[in-house]
């Protein structure tokens, strides 16, 4: 076999273990036990699909006109006005007049919507911090380095080929 074979198949394992472990946490993470064991930790009654509305409206920093959190969210508007209907009548976010179309509303996290995210968040942090318990330090830092620098590679990626 010769070098260059073998080089792209080390290339390819490497890759492929890359592949398998994406998949095996996205599987776990997206798992309804793990949303409803975090739930349980933070005290908070929050379904997937509210929980992402909510980090939404968190991370944006600004209030966002319905159409634009369908768009952020990859969801069609139909389901997201139902989850954000049910989201404002639990106190969880409100609409405004959006300045710039009188026809249209702004959403918006109320302070209790950010207290239920943020604990929810919290909760994540606190399983994570338990699992990488018994790594050392500098372990975890390099795994936070190379993720980050893969999260903003990817990140790039989908918004310079696909637009958004």
């Amino acid at each position: 076999m010769s070098l260059a074979v073998t080089l792209r198949t080390t290339a390819d394992t490497i890759t492929g273990e890359i592949d398998a472990a994406l998949l095996s946490v996205a599987r776990v993470m997206n798992q309804v036990r793990v949303h409803a064991k975090l739930r349980a930790d933070a005290g908070v009654d929050l379904d997937r699909a509210g929980a992402a509305v909510l980090y939404k409206l968190l991370v944006e920093s600004e209030s966002l006109r319905l159409c634009d959190l369908a768009e952020r969210l990859g969801i069609d508007s139909p389901a997201v006005t139902r989850k954000v209907q049910q989201l404002e009548q639990l106190g969880l976010l409100s609409r405004s007049a959006d300045p710039e179309d009188g026809r249209a509303s702004r959403l918006v996290l109320t302070r209790e919507g950010r207290r239920t995210i943020e604990r929810l968040l919290a909760a994540r942090r606190s399983w994570l911090e338990g699992l990488l318990a018994e790594w050392p330090a500098a372990d975890r830092r390099e795994f936070a380095r190379l993720l980050h620098l893969f999260s903003s590679t990817i990140e790039h990626d989908v918004e310079t080929r696909h637009g958004h």
